[in-house]
C-alpha cells in the first residue's frame, strides 16, 4: 500500500486551524457581555424601587446609627436638649445613640440631613421621618425614634424609626435599629474566680461557661439607659433631664438595679463573670487549659509592675495620665466611657472608676467590686478577685454603679 505524502496532511491542518481561529473571533465578539458590564433596569413600581433605596443605603444608615462619635467633635454640632458634647465623655458614649439619632435628623450635625443614593442612573435622597410623639423630659419636638420593647422576638428590644424617599413621595417603612454597642461577648472556655492570692496552693474555684453564650456590658448602666426604662415603664419624673447628667453611671438601689436588668432580659453582673472578663488567660486559644492563671490587674500579671504596686511601695508615686486611664484612682480628673481600661474581652473599668455591684452565688456576703476612685494608688484593693460586702442601699459616700450581662438561648 502507497503511504499518504506529510505534505498531503499540512493544508488540512492549517485549514483547520483557520476555521477555529475564525470561531473564537465571532465568539469573542457575539458572547454575552458581563452582568457588571449591563445597565441595571430600576423595577417596574414605586414600591420596589423604594425598598432597593433603602437596601442601597443601609451603610450609611448604620453608620449614623453605631458611629455617632464621628460627628460630636465638628465644629457645627449643635444639640443642646439631647447631648452636650464634653472631652470627660469618651467616645463609646456616642455610638448606638438615640439621643445623637435625635440630634442628626433634626439638623444638628448638618443643616438638611440626607442620605443620598445613586441606583438605576438616579440620585434618590433618603431622610428619617419625625413620626414619633415628643417626650416632653427632653423637648418638644417630634421624635425620630421610639424606644421600643419586643418580648418573644430575637432583638429584645431596640429604637423604632421611619424612613421615605424624597424622589418617591407616598411612600415610607419603619425599621428598627438594635443597640449593638452595648456589650461583648464572652468566649467559651475554663475561667477561675476570685484572687490568686487566696488559692494557698490550690487551683481555687474553677468553672466554665461551655455551651453557653454570654454577652457582657462593655460600661456601667448609665442615667440615659435608666431614663429609657423609666420611659417604658411609665416613671417618668423619675427622668433626670439635664444631660450632662446622663453619661454618669445610674445609681440605683440593689433591688432597682436587678429590676432594670430584667425588664431587659438580662441579669446584674455576676462575680465569677467579672473576673473572667478581665483576667486573662495565659493561652487564650487554649480552652480547656492545666492550669488557670488569676492576673492581679487586667493589663500586667503582677501588680508590682504596675503603678499600683510601685504606689504601694513608694507613698511619692505621681500619678500620670496614663495610670488614670488605665484605672481611675483617687486623684485622677473623672472621665466617663473610656476604653483605655478595657478588659482582654472588651468590656471596661477592671480597677478603679465606681464601685461596682455583683451578684456573688460563691461568696454571696462579697458582692461589691470596691477598687474605685474613692480609694488612693496605694490601696490593696486595687486588685482583681478581691470583693467588700454592700447592703444594696446607695449612700453619698460610696456610690456603686452597675452593669447587666445576658445569656442568649439559640
Amino acid at each position: 500500500m502507497k503511504r499518504h505524502s506529510d505534505s498531503s496532511i499540512i493544508p488540512k491542518i492549517i485549514k483547520i486551524l483557520v476555521a477555529i481561529l475564525i470561531l473564537g473571533i465571532i465568539l469573542l465578539f457575539f458572547r454575552p457581555r458581563d452582568e457588571v458590564g449591563r445597565k441595571k433596569v430600576a423595577p417596574c413600581t414605586p414600591e420596589k424601587v423604594f425598598t432597593q433605596v433603602i437596601e442601597a443605603s443601609r451603610p450609611r444608615i448604620l453608620e449614623i446609627w453605631q458611629d455617632g462619635d464621628k460627628f460630636i467633635s465638628k465644629p457645627n454640632f449643635n444639640c443642646p436638649k439631647e447631648l452636650q458634647f464634653s472631652k470627660e465623655v469618651g467616645s463609646s458614649y456616642y455610638e448606638c445613640q438615640p439621643h445623637f439619632w435625635q440630634c442628626y435628623w433634626q439638623g444638628g450635625v448638618i443643616e438638611h440631613p440626607e442620605i443620598e443614593t445613586k441606583l438605576f442612573g438616579q440620585t434618590y435622597h433618603l431622610r428619617a421621618k419625625p413620626s414619633f410623639t415628643p417626650i416632653e423630659e427632653f423637648s418638644e419636638e417630634p421624635r425620630y425614634y421610639k424606644t421600643v420593647k419586643m418580648p418573644g422576638f430575637k432583638i429584645k428590644y431596640g429604637y423604632l424609626i421611619e424612613f421615605e424617599v424624597r424622589e418617591i413621595p407616598g411612600i415610607s417603612q419603619h425599621m428598627i435599629l438594635p443597640d449593638v454597642c452595648r456589650d461583648t461577648y464572652l468566649p467559651q472556655r475554663i475561667y477561675g474566680y476570685g484572687s490568686g492570692n487566696d488559692l494557698k496552693g490550690s487551683e481555687g474555684f474553677i468553672w466554665d461557661n461551655f455551651d453557653r453564650n454570654l454577652f457582657l456590658d462593655k460600661f456601667y448602666v448609665s442615667n440615659q439607659r435608666v431614663n429609657e426604662w423609666r420611659l417604658l415603664t411609665g416613671k417618668n419624673e423619675k427622668v433626670i433631664k439635664n444631660p450632662s447628667q446622663w453619661p454618669l453611671p445610674a445609681l440605683l438601689n440593689q433591688k432597682e438595679q436587678k429590676q432594670y436588668c430584667s425588664f431587659f432580659g438580662k441579669r446584674l453582673m455576676e462575680a465569677k463573670l467579672f473576673d473572667a472578663s478581665f483576667m486573662i488567660p495565659g493561652d487564650q486559644l487554649n480552652h480547656l487549659p492545666a492550669k488557670v492563671l488569676r492576673p492581679q490587674t487586667p493589663w500586667q500579671r503582677d501588680i508590682g509592675k504596675t503603678f499600683l504596686g510601685m504606689s504601694r511601695i513608694n507613698e511619692d508615686y505621681q500619678l500620670t495620665p496614663l495610670d488614670c486611664q488605665l484605672a481611675q484612682v483617687e486623684g485622677c480628673p473623672e472621665k466617663r466611657f473610656t476604653t483605655d481600661s478595657s478588659g482582654w474581652v472588651g468590656i471596661n473599668h477592671g480597677l478603679g472608676f465606681y464601685p461596682e455591684a455583683l451578684v456573688n452565688d460563691i461568696e454571696p456576703e462579697k458582692n461589691l467590686k470596691l477598687s474605685s476612685k474613692l480609694l488612693p494608688a496605694s490601696s490593696p484593693w486595687h486588685e482583681l478577685g478581691l470583693r467588700s460586702s454592700w447592703k444594696g442601699e446607695q449612700e453619698s459616700s460610696l456610690p456603686v454603679a452597675f452593669r447587666c450581662y445576658e445569656e442568649v438561648v439559640k
